[in-house]
């Protein structure tokens, strides 16, 4: 996160003026709301859609607390669409909004698709009756994909594709824009690996997150700037 944050400030604090885009559309808006009233629709579910029996998924793991909590990922897109907008202007923003919950939605629909326990099911199932914690019990069936994974990686190549165009318009070095790719997805890639030392998932979870996060983020990217090679102007 510090490193994602410094690359944000370099471009924005960068002597030219903001490379400003294309500004957003309201249909832009409105899809960005109408995925996020969809994405707390599922998420408000108590129970997964089907209760298939997944007999061969390890339970056994012992509880522990996130290495990374959530408030991180959030921070991070907070970030990521604050920094763009300041740089890029709205359309720049929106895009990475599109990013962050149509990620989150596509992979709460898969977790309560699948209901796969947890690897840490067992435990977990007494934490929460101990800590009197329903959102702990709620959680206990959604391991596939990871949520975590899927909108890390996610965030990760937005960010690298943001600061590519940002890079391009403001005549970065081929290294610089390169560095904007490779730091973001180490952040993603060490996250994906905390939720398998976690106990959260198991490692087919976070492959699957991973894919749902890049198919994602490639998608919307190539939706509202094209396809950006070398240092073509999108």
């Amino acid at each position: 996160m510090i490193n994602l944050v410094t690359l944000c400030a370099l471009v924005i604090s960068a002597p030219s003026a903001p490379s400003v885009t294309r500004s957003a559309s309201w249909s832009d808006v409105a899809l960005a709301g109408g995925v996020a009233a969809a994405f707390f629709t599922v998420h408000a579910q108590d129970e997964p859609f089907f209760d298939w029996r997944w007999e061969d998924t390890p339970r056994d793991k012992p509880f522990q607390e996130d290495t990374v909590p959530t408030t991180a990922i959030y921070a991070w897109s907070g970030a990521l669409t604050a920094a763009a907008a300041l740089e890029g202007g709205s359309k720049e923003a929106i895009s990475a909004v599109h990013t962050f919950s149509l990620t989150g939605l596509v992979t709460e629909l898969l977790k309560y698709t699948a209901g796969r326990p947890r690897p840490d099911y067992n435990d977990r199932l007494r934490v929460a009756a101990q800590r009197g914690d329903s959102a702990l019990l709620r959680d206990a069936k959604l391991s596939f994909p990871s949520g975590h994974s899927s909108t890390a990686f996610a965030l990760a190549l937005h960010t690298g594709r943001w600061l590519h165009r940002a890079g391009c318009r403001r005549g970065w070095s081929r290294p610089a824009i390169a560095s904007g790719y490779l730091v973001p997805m180490a952040l993603a890639a060490g996250t994906g690996w905390t939720r398998v030392t976690d106990h959260r998932h198991n490692l087919s979870d976070v492959v699957a997150g991973a894919v749902i996060g890049l198919g994602v983020s490639y998608g919307i990217n190539r939706w509202h700037f094209g396809s950006t090679q070398a240092c073509e102007e999108p």
